[in-house]
């Protein structure tokens, strides 16, 4: 949503929120307390109905206790009005099973506020049986909207979009029976988060950097995702995805892309998609000898241990690519992303990494240039850091870098909004801006299918990291044979 009359609007959205898998981790940890906060905030519909569908049996009263786990303490004496606009139906959308019962719950609401609601699927379900169910979905003519206007029903998916380019143009043409473009919401919560939608603000808005944001200016960038935790309870999953297909091909991909597109000619869904898609579709292709030398892959001491994974894996929990855009602007800067479990610390980060100068100036005060650079950082604090150069105090002439910081925490005496509370009331309102079309999820895996490929041949090796590290020594091998270092490990801004 862009304009404050887009908020103002959805008071008079009446919804049907469905949510299939309401009783997995994600409905439960993250889709719930957005809605909770959205109603709290008053920026809900005022006819608001929300339909949790799971294959465990409860009552209605019986799943709203459970759903209530999911809100603060705080806010528990304000539950109860809330939770009035919860029901449960116990089905199983891949069995087809209890789905008309489901039609009739929609049509009920739709005739006791005697208007046409919107309808909104979130299927927060396994990729396994995505496809399944959405042809269960359509064998019940869940798909064809509201019975007095025939509005059109939104979908929401959940990544992975697929393990390869074929496995994504399968779950593609399965939705495309039964939903237009338009319907499809792919939903990657990085993107809405603050400091994700501010890149725009920060590049667009302020004359000074963008007109520095090119090959002339920029050494390189460094894109990171490092989590401390291992895989927890997704060994089942995980094992079978690994590190590169999790994160690096939707979450940093479309990081990369948000940070090196030009700027769109309006602020519009369709403005924004054509100038991602330029980016993506640019990035050069790896070749096998490319892989073998530009990547690294690693997997954490003790994965092996880990509860269902198999004991003979060699699937990756460390991932480093090493991509180029071929655009006229970025021609000759690497561009760096790493993602890894059971790292340092829990960060996700953009470093934009200036080119080092020696100034005349001051050629005898220093052994060699500090160069400046941004950081964009998404978590643990989102904010963004500038690293200056400065005289240090004192009688006699020492350079020093030191850091200036814009943290959002501090800088606004407003809530920051949680990324699902922003991307759910986009749903609402019908607002694409922040969801992934098919075209740019087919791009992405163009740029991942050849390195898992030669990965999967063993090329390069699998390298061990000990927990708590930075990852393999390999990575840090890679960067420095480019004259470079890592810089997210030395600098986390906003210590709030």
């Amino acid at each position: 949503m862009s304009l404050p009359q887009d908020i103002k609007r959805i008071k008079y959205l009446p919804t049907a929120f469905v949510i299939f898998g309401a009783t997995g981790d994600l409905a439960q940890n993250r889709i719930f307390p957005a809605l909770f906060k959205l109603y709290k905030s008053g920026l809900l519909p005022d006819q608001f109905k929300v339909i949790s569908c799971a294959r465990t049996k409860h009552t209605s009263q019986e799943f709203r206790e459970i759903a209530e786990r999911s809100i603060s303490e705080k806010d528990k004496e304000k539950f109860p009005a809330f939770y009035q606009k919860i029901e449960y139906l116990p089905l199983d959308v891949a069995q087809d099973l209890n789905l008309p019962a489901l039609a009739q719950k929609i049509d009920s609401f739709e005739k006791g506020i005697n208007t046409c609601p919107q309808r909104i699927f979130y299927m927060a379900i396994s990729p396994a049986i995505l496809e399944d169910a959405v042809g269960n979905l359509a064998k019940n003519n869940l798909h064809v909207g509201c019975k007095i206007h025939n509005n059109k029903p939104r979908i929401i998916i959940e990544k992975p979009f697929g393990q390869d380019l074929k496995s994504a143009k399968s779950l593609n043409n399965q939705l495309a029976q039964f939903f237009s473009e338009e319907q499809i919401y792919r939903i990657d919560h990085y993107l809405g988060k603050e400091t994700i939608q501010n890149i725009f603000a920060f590049r667009f808005a302020n004359d000074i950097f963008e007109s520095l944001w090119n090959n002339k200016y920029i050494d390189h960038l460094q894109i990171t995702t490092a989590e401390y935790v291992g895989v927890e309870k997704r060994g089942e999953f995980y094992d079978k995805t690994g590190a590169l297909r999790d994160i690096t091909q939707n979450h940093l991909l479309q990081l990369l892309t948000l940070v090196t597109m030009d700027e769109p000619q309006r602020f519009e869904p369709k403005s924004i998609e054509d100038k991602k898609l330029e980016v993506i579709s640019s990035i050069k292709k790896l070749t096998a000898h490319e892989v073998a030398t530009s990547t690294v892959r690693g997997q954490y001491e003790g994965y092996l241990r880990e509860e269902k994974i198999n004991p003979a894996s060699q699937i990756e929990t460390y991932a480093l690519i090493k991509l180029a855009i071929s655009l006229k602007r970025w021609q000759g800067v690497p561009f760096y992303l790493r993602t890894g479990k059971k790292l340092t610390g829990k960060v996700t980060s953009i470093i934009v990494q200036f080119k080092p100068k020696t100034h005349q100036f001051f050629k005898n005060f220093w052994q060699k240039p500090l160069p400046n650079h941004i950081t964009i950082q998404i978590q643990p604090n989102e904010g963004i850091g500038i690293r200056l150069v400065s005289k240090k105090p004192g009688l006699t002439t020492q350079l020093e870098p030191v850091d200036m910081e814009f943290c959002y925490k501090t800088s606004f005496d407003v809530p920051q909004p949680e990324a699902y509370e922003r991307l759910l009331l986009d749903v609402i309102s019908e607002d694409q801006s922040l969801f992934l079309s098919q075209k740019i999820i087919e791009e992405s895996w163009k740029v991942i299918d050849p390195i898992r490929q030669v990965w999967s041949s063993g090329n390069p090796p699998l390298s061990i990291y000990k927990p708590g590290s930075w990852g393999p020594a390999q990575a840090d091998k890679l960067i420095e044979a480019d004259g470079r270092q890592w810089l997210a490990p030395i600098l986390t801004i906003c210590k709030i």
